[in-house]
């Protein structure tokens, strides 16, 4: 759910819906590298499981890293979407139009029940919870007609 901070200026966070298949997808290099570790343990491999097991964990971090927080925050003047350690910053004043989206394209999103945020140079994709609501406040923010 949303969440609106106590602050005299105004700051509403979104975080990102997640779709369960997504989900499953980044945890299938880590859990994978489990089951090879596990095998080589069984075969008594201990320096193939133990190599197996440090890239599944650094799969894992670097899964994390570029994934975790993936949240959208609406302040006074700004749009600004994490996803990780990647964060983009638009001005209000640049966004042309908002929508629902379902495009498949690579964006900081977790889930393809997206919106579409155009400003005159590009457009970004992001997903958040509650979509509607997202797409109504943003609007507000951006002071468009929508």
């Amino acid at each position: 759910m949303p969440s609106e901070t106590s602050s005299p200026s105004r700051r509403i966070v979104y975080p990102s819906a997640v779709d369960w298949w997504l989900a499953a997808l980044l945890m299938l290099g880590p859990l994978i590298c489990v089951g090879v570790t596990g095998m080589l343990l069984i075969e008594g491999k201990n320096q193939d499981a133990f190599i197996s097991l440090v890239t599944g964990a650094g799969v894992l971090l670097l899964t994390g890293l570029l994934v975790i927080p993936c949240r959208y925050t609406i302040t006074e003047d700004t749009l600004a979407i994490r996803c990780g350690i990647v964060m983009s910053r638009i001005p209000l004043s640049q966004i042309r139009t908002i929508e629902p989206s379902g495009s498949w394209l690579s964006a900081p999103a977790l889930s393809v029940r997206r919106v579409k945020i155009t400003t005159a140079s590009r457009f970004y994709l992001v997903s958040p919870i509650d979509r509607e609501r997202f797409i109504s406040e943003l609007a507000d923010a951006a002071q468009l007609d929508q």
